[in-house]
């Protein structure tokens, strides 16, 4: 039986949510949780609909899981009897049956992130390591003209960082942004981007950019120069994880 997950989580003590040696990662604490409910020893994958870095937190991370078809508990005991087994800072909102062929990453549609800016020369407590602190002056106009430019279909090759994994050569760059928009309530500006799928550390690497042109550091035709003729030259302006959400995993209606 294959169960459906949405989670959510603050990125600051995991290391990220991909499994990594440590143990220490959101995917791994999911995957123990399963097992401490099945008593099994053996690990239990858990597939999440992609990775957030470590810091990066979700609002809405989609992910599957098997277990047996002659277990009995239903949807909410299963969320209940997850959140009993993870540590306070990951949160499992909703567990379902899923379609034996639903895969939280290969049927993914399409991903909604968020970034936070506090624009404002005091952070406070409760926003540290939730938000990206920028006390300089930000030009509203310049940061809505540049997320217009990010819109759209391009080679995202300039905004996409190195895994280090080996496998960055002939990766297909482009990608597809359907929006990027800007919302300001002082001192927070939230930029959303929603797109058909999204590189390593691009979001982070966009935000950069984009905050570098309307602090006026670099001029709108640098970065619709990268946009347009990456050839090899990447930015090398990333914004941190602190303020970078995954809010929202898109499915086509029937998955």
């Amino acid at each position: 039986m294959r169960l459906r997950l949405s989670s959510a989580y603050d990125g600051r003590p995991f290391a990220g949510w991909q499994s990594q040696p440590g143990g220490n990662t959101v995917q791994d604490h999911l995957e123990a949780a399963v097992a401490k409910i099945l008593k099994v020893d053996q690990r239990v994958a858990v597939h999440g609909s992609g990775r957030t870095d470590t810091g990066v937190h979700a609002l809405a991370q989609v992910a599957h899981c098997e277990v047996p078809d002659d277990c009995r508990m239903e949807g909410g005991a299963w969320q209940r009897a997850l959140n009993v087994h993870l540590p306070p800072a990951v949160r499992v909102m909703a567990v379902a049956r899923a379609a034996d062929d639903f895969h939280a990453r290969f049927q993914a549609t399409g991903k909604t992130y968020r970034y936070r800016l506090w624009h404002d020369e005091v952070l406070p407590p409760l926003e540290a390591g939730l938000a990206w602190q920028v006390p300089q002056h930000v030009d509203c106009a310049l940061l809505e003209a540049a997320c217009r430019l990010c819109e759209g279909r391009h080679d995202f090759a300039s905004f996409a960082a190195n895994r280090g994994d080996g496998k960055n050569e002939g990766r297909d760059t482009v990608r597809q942004l359907w929006s990027v928009s800007v919302e300001r309530a002082e001192p927070l500006i939230t930029l959303s981007f929603h797109g058909s799928g999204f590189l390593y550390k691009m979001v982070r690497l966009l935000t950069g950019s984009i905050v570098r042109v309307a602090q006026k550091r670099a001029p709108l035709s640098w970065l619709q120069h990268l946009l347009t003729a990456p050839a090899g030259e990447k930015s090398q302006y990333t914004a941190p994880a602190d303020g970078l959400y995954l809010v929202g995993v898109d499915y086509a209606a029937d998955v």
